[in-house]
């Protein structure tokens, strides 16, 4: 089975047709030696960067944006979220601190966006 991938390594976007078969991957396209690594890694174990918002604890404000500091398993990025309308971060936060440590087993943790301060009354 063919799969077409469009490289994201560099702003061409060259595609190329990904198959499997005994001898191991086989690409078909013009690609740099990112772009294979890159297509390679894709057709074997596709990840992505989460972002999202999570609720705050006694915050100034409601939300605050995280993100995963790595790419986590496409196939686990619903479950990551799903897990994380759960959680709540507690101020203060600094922009790139960790709120949440390995998220689902993925060796990946979830750090804040921007700054989240006490709320002084």
């Amino acid at each position: 089975m063919e799969k077409e991938i469009i490289c994201i390594v560099c702003a061409r976007g060259c595609r190329s047709l990904v198959c499997e078969d005994e001898e191991g991957i086989k690409v078909k396209g013009k690609l740099c030696k990112n772009g294979q690594a890159y297509v390679k890694s894709e057709y074997r174990d596709p990840r992505r960067v989460l972002s999202t918002t999570i609720a705050i604890e006694g915050g100034s404000c409601k939300r605050l944006a995280v993100r995963s500091r790595g790419p986590v398993p496409k196939g686990k990025l619903l479950d990551c979220v799903r897990y994380l309308k759960t959680q709540k971060a507690t101020p203060p936060l600094a922009i790139g601190e960790v709120v949440v440590k390995n998220i689902l087993g993925t060796g990946e943790d979830i750090i804040a966006c921007s700054p989240l301060e006490t709320n002084i009354s």
